[in-house]
């Protein structure tokens, strides 16, 4: 019997180091891509954007370290709470930014997410996030964000992200259609095999993440030419 717990130890715990390397792996492409991204900048940074930024590497680097902690303390093959991972990629991110930002976050108690998803999700909910950070407001209001995250009729998972801006097709975010943040949350949703959606009124844009219920695990990093990604299904 303590042969057999030993080795159901053993097997755990090379699953744990598995999913932690592939998201440190993830991690350093996405750290590379942005790197990538600053170069072809055509204007230096603002200091918002700069801030921003490492606050998101900052929130990724938090993620891949819970995830180590659940993986190596409970053994729990149950997910984490979505709720949890993306109130502390929240808080992150207005770390150090304007004080004219409102959240308003609501989180269903019953939304837990796949440990290989953690890292993938966190990247595009920040990239989701920063995105209408940066270019969600009209000039001389307070910026709203909407966060949400709930499931369906379905049983997916939705992920929602709202702005109180101008909306798609204005100065701003049409520039942004083809940016590297736009490839790299459509790369990192086909991975996991989710899909992104954004609708425009004029009341904002609100962005909305599915999450799909088959088992979709990733299996390789980002690629730093194209932004693509590989996937794999579980089974």
């Amino acid at each position: 019997m303590r042969k057999f717990r030993n080795k159901a130890r053993s097997t755990g715990s090379l699953k744990a180091d598995h999913r932690i390397a592939n998201h440190l792996a993830m991690l350093s492409s996405y750290v590379r891509l942005k790197g990538i991204g600053l170069k072809r900048q055509d204007s230096p940074l603002e200091f918002m954007e700069v801030s921003l930024l490492l606050n998101a590497i900052s929130a990724h680097i938090q993620a891949v370290s819970d995830l180590q902690r659940i993986l190596t303390g409970s053994g729990s093959e149950d997910g984490v709470q979505l709720g949890d991972l993306l109130d502390k990629i929240c808080t992150t991110l207005r770390s150090g930014i304007a004080d004219d930002v409102i959240f308003t976050e609501t989180y269903a108690p019953d939304c837990a997410l796949k440990f290989d998803h953690v890292l993938p999700v966190a990247q595009i909910f920040t990239e989701i996030v920063t995105n209408a950070l940066k270019y969600g407001h009209r000039a001389g209001a307070v910026r709203r964000i909407g966060i949400a995250c709930r499931k369906d009729i379905s049983d997916s998972i939705l992920i929602m992200v709202s702005d109180n801006g101008p909306g798609l097709g204005s100065t701003g975010t049409s520039q942004t259609a083809n940016g590297l943040g736009t490839r790299l949350v459509k790369a990192l949703s086909a991975q996991i095999g989710s899909s992104i959606d954004y609708s425009s009124s004029e009341i904002g844009v609100t962005a909305t993440l599915t999450l799909a219920s088959a088992g979709f695990v990733f299996d390789q990093t980002l690629n730093e030419d194209e932004s693509h990604t590989s996937f794999s299904r579980n089974g």
